[in-house]
């Protein structure tokens, strides 16, 4: 039986999740990488035009959420890198199980995890889970030893 079907939707699934995962490391890298001195700076003029009545103490409060805000971004975003690396690398198990349609049921399981991993509300997971539900659905067709020797006899 060709599994086509499931091997599709798991190498575009596949495909999303590389592009989101690329995406998601160059913010953290970037974000990482940022001046916060220089951010702060920013950040304050920019709150002081809209709002020219704040006083140095509200100021030092903004830069200390502007530091914790930095802080967690930083590692909320390593985070997410790596459950995005865990998800691509279920995903490409996933597909490979699949294409040989050795155990598509082992496949199935592997696609639920990485459609978990990689978010709830994305195009990737829901492809995954599709073929995850195709995976377990799908019965791989049993051969009757009887039925093929009573035709071999016949001819």
């Amino acid at each position: 039986m060709s599994r086509a079907g499931e091997v599709t939707l798991g190498v575009i699934g596949t495909i999303l999740n590389v592009i989101l995962l690329i995406f998601a490391t160059l913010t953290v890298v970037g974000a990482s990488n940022a001046n916060p001195d220089e951010l702060k700076q920013m950040l304050e003029k920019e709150v002081m035009l809209s709002d020219p009545s704040m006083t140095a103490e509200d100021i030092a409060v903004f830069n200390d959420v502007v530091d914790v805000g930095l802080n967690v971004v930083s590692v909320v975003g390593w985070v997410i890198v790596v459950t995005l690396l865990i998800s691509v690398i279920l995903s490409i198990l996933g597909v490979v199980k699949v294409s040989k349609n050795k155990s598509p049921k082992a496949a199935g399981i592997l696609f639920i995890f990485a459609g978990l991993l990689s978010g709830i509300l994305l195009l990737a997971p829901i492809l995954f889970y599709i073929a995850a539900i195709m995976c377990f659905v799908r019965k791989t067709p049993v051969e009757d030893s009887y039925y093929n020797n009573e035709v071999q006899h016949q001819n």
